[in-house]
């Protein structure tokens, strides 16, 4: 049995295989930066005294070619997003996080199609 064209086939699998990582990570780059971003557009409270230290402190870090995180440095980040028994929550991350989750998974899904 012969097959037509099984080399070629093979030979473009390998290509994309090695190309894939690269493409994905910048996939992952820019959706993380894109996710800063709009955290740092959350990070306006409206509850307290407000002097911008959690928004400075905002920034992309990049684990791996294939792992971004989006953090916030400022001590007191915990406490204005789920809030204390004094405060009510605040959320700056979480929306920030959800709304680049949809893109960032349409990125991926045209990636593969």
């Amino acid at each position: 049995m012969d097959l037509d064209g099984l080399d070629a086939l093979l030979a473009k699998l390998d290509r994309m295989n090695r190309d894939i990582e690269d493409d994905v990570g910048k996939i992952v780059k820019n959706n993380t930066i894109e996710m800063t971003e709009n955290v740092v557009k959350n990070a306006e409270f409206t509850q307290g005294y407000q002097t911008g230290y959690t928004k400075r402190n905002i920034e992309t870090k990049m684990v791996s070619k294939l792992a971004g995180k989006t953090i916030s440095k400022s001590e007191h980040s915990g406490y204005l997003e789920f809030g204390t028994r004094f405060m009510d929550a605040q959320p700056f991350i979480f929306p920030g996080f959800y709304n680049q989750k949809k893109q960032f998974l349409d990125d991926l899904n045209r990636l593969v199609k």
